[in-house]
């Protein structure tokens, strides 16, 4: 008789800083939800986003069923009271919960010197570290005491990994997943798991969840992109995603960029300004990173990023995004078109009509606070007949709460079967009702927390 598969989504909580590691961490994400029916959920996915306290942290450590920890070179931030970072705190947790276990489910990855991975995570840890000479001592004080915990005599139990890149890095990943979830060749040979080790159906994407209930903001930017036939000087447009803190934002442009910008270059997700980027200059250089530039060193102003991104847009349309602008920049929107966007985008129209260039790019921005106050005049709404000015920013419908219909319309998009008879109700209204209360709850955020442990799918049936 054939064994079945270990089965149960087992919790990994996944610790590291979050403005070097971010795009490893999606990476890390995906092949644990996608391969091994880990779940993985990050911090910055929680309900609350980014406000999560550290009495909650704590807590989902605690929960956990495994921990990785992901070392570089930026020590991270140190909560108001703490002597050390969140992600110190955090592996001093883990410490604890599996104090005593003979085979901790704990696992500490580094970048290998020299290699790919070494060389990105130090420039972007550079990017986050205080100008300051005695506040750069402190810190590199700082993350020598971790590294040397880490290293220290009650970890012997764990070999430290290292990784040359993100490919090395997930396939690291999914071992370590296999071996907690039981799928290694001897418990294959001793019949204690079958060799199946399918997919599950139940663990959703974050572009999946992001066009749940979003119909009119995804053909509102579809209509923006069709209508710039119209406008062919127009050389770039930023849109402006809005609502409020768990709308679910993220997940919304991971859904835009896989449908709508799919044609549009590089693949990196959304990010967040690195704390610092108070400056015009600071940000000119996050996006000239972000967009993978090559010889950007000396580019400080938007005048002279435009002169790098029309080379770029010969060969291919470009896309950035940034999460949570409002909260990195200072000023907010307003600063952000003023004194980025409008010269960017004026000096960017001349060079492209010059040179004859069909290819443009693409921003998106998203704010958090749900006042359309905090715009201004920087940016215009995406209605019929209004008359657009490219140099602003366009604000497409805010982000509102889930309805029922909403998960309806969802269910006939991903092909959810309604068998048996009324599974899709009983799904709609577990992933609108508060356990605890047991009153309806349409916060974007907390549904897709509630769904992503539901099996949306029959086993064995593909979406």
């Amino acid at each position: 008789m054939t064994k079945p598969s270990a089965s149960g989504a087992l919790a990994i909580f996944l610790s590291s800083t979050i403005g070097d590691y971010e795009d490893f961490r999606r990476e890390v994400q995906e092949v644990l939800l996608r391969k091994v029916e880990c779940a993985c959920f990050l911090s910055e996915d929680w309900i609350g986003g980014y406000d999560a306290t550290v009495e909650r942290c704590q807590e989902r450590v605690r929960q956990s069923g495994g921990f990785i920890l992901l070392m570089g070179y930026w020590y991270g931030s140190i909560p108001p009271g703490k002597g050390k970072s969140i992600t110190h705190l955090e592996f001093e947790w883990a410490l604890e919960r599996w104090k005593g276990d003979q085979f901790p489910k704990m696992a500490v990855l580094k970048p290998k010197p020299g290699e790919k991975a070494d060389d990105e995570l130090k420039a972007l840890a550079d990017r986050l570290l205080p100008n300051m000479r005695e506040e750069r001592d402190l810190h590199a004080v700082r993350l020598a005491k971790f590294y040397a915990q880490v290293d220290g005599k009650h970890t012997e139990w764990r070999t430290i990994r290292t990784f040359k890149d993100v490919h090395d890095l997930r396939e690291y990943a999914l071992v370590i997943g296999r071996d907690w979830r039981g799928y290694t060749p001897l418990a294959v040979a001793q019949g204690k798991v079958g060799t199946e080790t399918a997919e599950p159906q139940s663990l959703l994407r974050e572009d999946q969840l992001g066009r749940l209930g979003r119909g009119v903001q995804h053909e509102a930017i579809k209509k923006i992109f069709s209508g710039l036939a119209a406008h062919p000087d127009v050389p770039a447009v930023a849109i402006l995603v809005n609502g409020n803190k768990d709308e679910g934002q993220r997940a919304f442009v991971a859904y835009v960029q896989g449908s709508l910008l799919k044609n549009h270059h590089p693949k990196r997700k959304i990010g967040r300004l690195p704390p610092g980027s108070g400056t015009v200059q600071a940000l000119v250089a996050w996006v000239a990173g972000t967009l993978g530039l090559a010889n950007a060193s000396g580019v400080d102003t938007p005048e002279a990023l435009a002169e790098r991104v029309v080379e770029e847009l010969k060969h291919q349309q470009l896309f950035f995004g940034i999460d949570r602008l409002k909260a990195d920049y200072a000023s907010g929107i307003p600063a952000f078109q003023q004194f980025f966007w409008e010269p960017f985008w004026t000096r960017l129209k001349t060079l492209r009509s010059q040179q004859h260039i069909v290819n443009r790019l693409v921003a998106i921005v998203t704010d958090y606070s749900g006042d359309a106050s905090n715009w201004a005049d920087a940016a215009v709404d995406a209605k019929p007949g209004v008359p657009r000015d490219f140099s602003k920013l366009i604000a497409i419908p805010r982000l509102d709460d889930i309805e029922e219909s909403d998960l309806y319309e969802w269910f006939d998009e991903l092909e959810v079967p309604d068998s048996p008879l009324g599974h899709r109700k009983d799904l709609a209204q577990r992933a609108l009702r508060d356990e605890e209360s047991g009153e309806f709850d349409g916060t974007p955020l907390h549904v897709f927390e509630r769904l992503k442990g539901e099996r949306l799918w029959p086993e064995g049936d593909e979406s």
